[in-house]
């Protein structure tokens, strides 16, 4: 039986937690993440082309990709694909690579990996099934470290206390 194929698209803000989580959750699936980086050209005639700053950020977008990958031992495929339409070479690249998922990570106090417009298109009008990942905002991932920390410091109080009992 062939892996299920999830389309992972990127086009600005390397996000190392949302590329973990979906790499994580791909990896639990069994899925192949085809990670396609998608370099929007500028519609003005007198362009000069994509900017630098976007293509370092689509080569850095899929080495971590890459790096996540090979650590959690998920198979993927990466794609970097200069554009005038990313909503329209996101639909044309899921059906070529026969995606059946769109794998989108959102967070309420931040945008990961698209522009909330591209986001919201996809979200709208999907080319496929839409796999939306949700991260902790700030607050709960404080509130995460905070019960972590109280947690171990009751176990070393625990074991501190037994130390004393002993000694005694």
């Amino acid at each position: 039986m062939e892996s299920p194929r999830w389309l992972f698209p990127f086009t600005r803000g390397v996000d190392m937690q949302a590329i973990d989580t979906a790499v994580r959750f791909a990896e639990e699936r069994g899925a192949t993440l085809v990670a396609v980086s998608l370099i929007a050209l500028p519609t003005e005639r007198r362009s000069r082309g994509a900017r630098l700053e976007h293509i370092q950020q689509s080569k850095d977008f899929l080495e971590a990709v890459k790096f996540k990958a090979a650590t959690h031992q998920v198979s993927i495929e990466r794609y970097e694909i200069f554009t005038g339409n990313v909503p329209g070479s996101i639909t044309l690249l899921t059906h070529d690579q026969h995606c059946d998922r769109i794998v989108l990570v959102s967070s309420e106090d931040r945008d990961a990996l698209l522009h909330p417009h591209e986001k919201k298109r996809l979200l709208e009008d999907p080319p496929a099934t839409i796999v939306l990942l949700l991260l902790p905002t700030q607050k709960e991932r404080t509130r995460g470290i905070c019960a972590r920390l109280l947690c171990w410091l009751r176990r070393y109080w625990e074991r501190g206390m037994m130390l004393v009992g002993v000694k005694l």
